[in-house]
């Protein structure tokens, strides 16, 4: 039972009617070291043993404590491979952004006023003038990037 109860009050060690016991714990009846009942707790967490169980002690099983599901499993053998490979790339990102920048500062400007003038959008300007010039860069910052990550 949650031995408090809202707002203060109570009596400690007593179960008063304001207190909720624990919904779904399991308890066993054991006499003589072996389980001669079970039974689980209600949503009010009130449970009923039957008569056989009469002068038996109670103990609540281990599985009571466990995690659901075996357990928090969220970085076992299938993402640790990817996870560190992520930590990896978000570790170099700023590297990569840098060389990056410099290459984009590096463009001539005349080129692409001169792809607008001519009639290119924003997006034509960028896949046929700033990505191949940009190439060289891209190119440096994904080896550097993956010999970083996979060494």
């Amino acid at each position: 039972w949650l031995d408090f109860t809202r707002g203060g009050g109570g009596k400690p060690n007593v179960v008063d009617p304001e207190e909720l016991g624990l919904k779904g714990l399991k308890v066993e009846a054991v006499k003589d070291g072996r389980v001669v009942a079970t039974a689980t707790a209600g949503a009010d967490g009130v449970f009923t043993l039957p008569a056989s169980a009469d002068g038996a002690q109670l103990r609540l099983p281990a599985e009571n404590f466990r995690e659901p599901y075996n357990g928090v499993d969220w970085l076992g053998p299938t993402l640790v491979t990817p996870g560190i490979i992520g930590s990896y790339v978000w570790m170099w990102a700023g590297f990569a952004l840098v060389l990056i920048a410099a290459g984009l500062a590096g463009l001539p400007r005349e080129l692409l006023e001169a792809a607008r003038v001519d009639g290119a959008n924003e997006w034509q300007v960028f896949r046929r003038i700033t990505v191949p010039m940009l190439a060289p860069v891209l190119a440096v910052v994904l080896v550097t990037l993956m010999i970083n990550v996979l060494k």
